[in-house]
């Protein structure tokens, strides 16, 4: 029974991997997570103008260009005439982060004023309501049936 135990212990499962197919790279490489931030391209120019308004508005947002040696592993060579010659910036993309609770802050709000105009929505529809044919709530959720369900 030893003998087993060992044959077993010498056996290896490098032999049974499968190999893993090749993947062409990302247009746009991710970097790697990191506690506490979120990443997201910000569109610094288009068909050759620069776009300084949608920079500038990423940035009252919260967002700021990332250096390109804090993220070696994306590998990106700058452009020579490039206006961020020291960040991430791919084909007119500048990559950004900002804290991840300033993020959760803005989607917060986002969803808080989304609901407020779904309410209001709400008030106008039922502001017409006459008792004697009241009016139904909306129903806001989809169902899939397949058949005769």
């Amino acid at each position: 029974m030893s003998d087993e135990t060992r044959n077993r212990e010498l056996e290896s499962r490098e032999s049974e991997q499968r190999e893993t197919p090749w993947k062409p790279a990302p247009m746009l490489p991710s970097p790697d997570p990191r506690d506490g931030l979120e990443f997201r391209y910000v569109r610094a120019g288009y068909r050759g103008e620069v776009d300084n308004i949608n920079v500038s508005q990423a940035l009252r947002d919260g967002w700021e260009p990332v250096r390109s040696e804090d993220y070696p592993e994306l590998q990106i060579t700058s452009d020579r005439n490039s206006q961020y010659p020291d960040n991430v910036l791919i084909g007119n993309l500048l990559l950004c982060s900002r804290p991840a609770e300033l993020g959760d802050k803005i989607r917060k709000h986002g969803d808080r004023e989304a609901q407020e105009q779904m309410d209001a929505v709400d008030r106008n529809y039922f502001r017409e309501q006459d008792p004697s044919m009241p009016l139904l709530k909306p129903q806001r959720t989809s169902r899939i049936t397949f058949g005769d369900d």
